[in-house]
């Protein structure tokens, strides 16, 4: 792989690694979780953890050496998964 596709690769997955950190905080602090936002949020946290780990297993196969960096972060995805 490129080491420019490398570079948007590791941004890609640092910018959603971000959403999905302030989507957990967001839904972890909500007030009423009836509200239809909250369901959207829980869904778009777990479309961001599905695209995250797709990401990093693209990662394992291209880029090993990156991919030990982000190895303890995707087995945690793994399990939310």
């Amino acid at each position: 792989m490129k080491l420019e596709s490398i570079k948007i690769l590791v941004s890609e997955i640092d910018y959603k690694l971000g959403r999905i950190e302030f989507f957990k905080e967001r839904l972890e602090n909500w007030e009423n979780k009836e509200e239809r936002e909250y369901e959207q949020s829980q869904r778009r946290l777990a479309k961001l953890i599905d695209e995250t780990t797709n990401l990093l297993q693209i990662m394992k196969l291209e880029e090993l050496d990156n991919f030990k960096e982000y190895e303890e972060i995707a087995k945690k995805l793994d399990r939310h998964t």
